[in-house]
């Protein structure tokens, strides 16, 4: 509908019932000045071109093209909506298709990671002197991860990573995970301990009074490995709960108990205390990871990149 407004003819257009292809038509006459060429460019028939083209002189009261001597000509209206809808359909088309590359030698990106203590300790060391040298304005913060999972912050995007334990904790299907990384369990014991050589049995195993790791906020008794216990009529004794790795290890230092943990995390712990490993008996279940993320930011160029760069990091954790 046309209102007055001093003297000019405003055209109030209801883009709810504008169809935003005879834009694309628009750009495409005023670049070619021919209906036959026009239509060509954007592979429509020439009726349907001069059809598009009577549409649009009916909804912007304008003839837009007019044929002179010189050819079709575009009127003062057409000239003055050119420029802006051409750079408007430029715009479009770069927000659709043309996704800001992701640079990690200039980008200051800060990635969130809500994680467990074998991650910190494990992995972030090889993952920080990786991106030191090719992210070095990137930066990491991490975050323990506990029962109550941060959906919502995956959702939001406030959180870019979850790295929990295969087979500990339910989440939503609409996530997307892998299981990422792999670690065999052995036991640590304190190096002066008499009572156990190299390996222990079975046996041995269920009688020694265990450390036991409170991970994620609760007494998790590694369910995997208690299980496959189970099945062979064995069952852990539990002197002593603590809540992280290192605390454990001190008293495991002035004790004879024995810890089970992965072989990663208990080879960190012998670089810096006078502990031992000793191998678990009939080859044990494995400790995994899994790495998990929200499927909206599947495509975003930095979470991208720096997921490559986690799964990467798996090759690194042994050199």
């Amino acid at each position: 509908m046309d209102t007055q407004e001093d003297g000019n003819t405003v055209m109030n257009i209801n883009l709810r019932n504008f169809d935003l292809n005879l834009l694309v038509f628009f750009d495409a006459l005023m670049n070619e000045r021919c209906v036959s060429k026009a239509a060509e460019k954007v592979f429509l028939s020439q009726s349907g071109m001069s059809h598009a083209l009577n549409r649009l002189r009916t909804l912007l009261d304008d003839p837009i093209l007019m044929r002179t001597e010189q050819g079709m000509m575009p009127t003062p209206r057409a000239l003055e909506m050119e420029v802006p809808i051409r750079e408007m359909l430029n715009r479009i088309q770069s927000t659709l298709y043309k996704q800001k590359p992701f640079d990690p030698t200039t980008s200051d990106r800060r990635f969130v990671i809500y994680c467990t203590e074998y991650f910190e300790c494990v992995v972030m060391p090889k993952l920080m002197a990786h991106l030191e040298q090719v992210a070095p304005h990137c930066s990491i913060a991490a975050e323990i991860l506990t029962y109550e999972f941060p959906e919502s912050k995956l959702t939001s995007g406030d959180v870019d990573f979850v790295v929990g334990i295969e087979g500990l904790m339910d989440f939503p299907k609409i996530l997307l995970s892998r299981t990422w990384i792999q670690d065999s369990l052995v036991c640590l014991i304190r190096a002066e301990n008499k009572k156990i050589g190299q390996s222990i049995s079975l046996k041995q195993f269920a009688e020694t009074p265990h450390i036991l790791l409170s991970i994620l906020g609760t007494p998790f008794k590694f369910t995997f490995l208690d299980n496959w216990l189970k099945k062979q009529n064995i069952m852990r004794k539990y002197s002593v709960t603590t809540a992280a790795f290192l605390p454990a290890a001190l008293i495991l230092a002035e004790t004879d108990y024995i810890m089970t943990l992965p072989r990663r995390m208990a080879r960190k712990l012998t670089e810096i205390m006078a502990l031992r490993l000793v191998e678990l008996p009939d080859n044990p279940p494995k400790f995994q990871l899994n790495l998990i993320w929200h499927p909206l930011y599947e495509k975003d160029p930095a979470h991208l990149w720096f997921k490559q760069q986690l799964l990467a990091i798996e090759n690194q954790l042994d050199n």
